[in-house]
């Protein structure tokens, strides 16, 4: 089933920097799948996070130079953008050259299994400092999957959204890959239109052929994952 996906949002196909593509050649696979599905766009977005991954921005960005001038010419015509995937702990504060979207956008994470302490006042300062937090797969965090409720769903993601932080959907989350009450927050938060955007959180090759199958949607519901790929290709327009 098709979404309309042109423009991936988040992405880790950058090579050798975190737990996403191990090498230049996993790479272009993944590039000439999505190619393939009809993305034209894309934004790296390696995580960065003081105890797994401490990428530096500066490394980054040689890294990304480096990466787009070897892409071959069916590849390299395409729109490549550096973001990162920003972990929220209390070294985020600390980090002054800052990876986001275009239009001022800025992806963050939680661990899946451990709530940030500090994610409502990250959420705060970052608006304070002119960027709009972008928070990766609300509907995969385990703490949250504990506490849905299914008429109430989860409070601080209602916090979270009224703060003004948008919220990124992940494709595989559509194909119940990560369990029962992720779908339900899915479900839930496509309901209450908190979603901004989607992305394919891609990792690997393999990951791709599972992105238009089997997705558990109303029909209602698709026209609205339809409508969060087209809000993609905002991110990509300069502030």
């Amino acid at each position: 089933m098709d979404i309309g996906l042109t423009a991936d949002v988040h992405s880790h196909i950058l090579p050798g920097v975190d737990d996403g593509s191990p090498d230049f050649e996993h790479s272009v696979a993944i590039l000439t799948k999505l190619r393939e599905l009809g993305v034209r766009r894309f934004t790296l977005t390696p995580h960065v996070s003081r105890s797994m991954f401490p990428n530096e921005a500066a490394d980054l960005r040689e890294r990304f130079a480096r990466f787009k001038a070897q892409l071959p010419p069916e590849l390299a015509g395409l729109d490549y953008h550096l973001g990162s995937e920003y972990m929220i702990d209390e070294f985020f504060s600390g980090i002054s050259d800052r990876l986001g979207y275009p239009d001022g956008h800025i992806l963050i994470e939680m661990s899946y299994y451990e709530r940030s302490r500090e994610i409502k006042e990250t959420v705060f300062n970052l608006q304070m400092d002119g960027l709009v937090p972008v928070l990766a797969h609300p509907e995969r965090y385990v703490f949250y999957q504990k506490v849905f409720d299914r008429k109430k769903g989860v409070a601080e993601l209602r916090t979270l959204y009224d703060m003004g932080c948008a919220m990124q959907l992940n494709i595989m989350s559509l194909t119940g890959a990560y369990g029962e009450r992720s779908l339900a927050i899915v479900h839930w938060l496509l309901a209450n239109d908190m979603y901004s955007y989607i992305g394919t959180d891609v990792h690997s090759p393999g990951q791709i052929d599972h992105f238009s199958t089997g997705l558990l949607l109303s029909d209602p519901e698709m026209e609205k994952v339809r409508q969060l790929a087209k809000n993609n290709e905002n991110l990509f327009i300069n502030k």
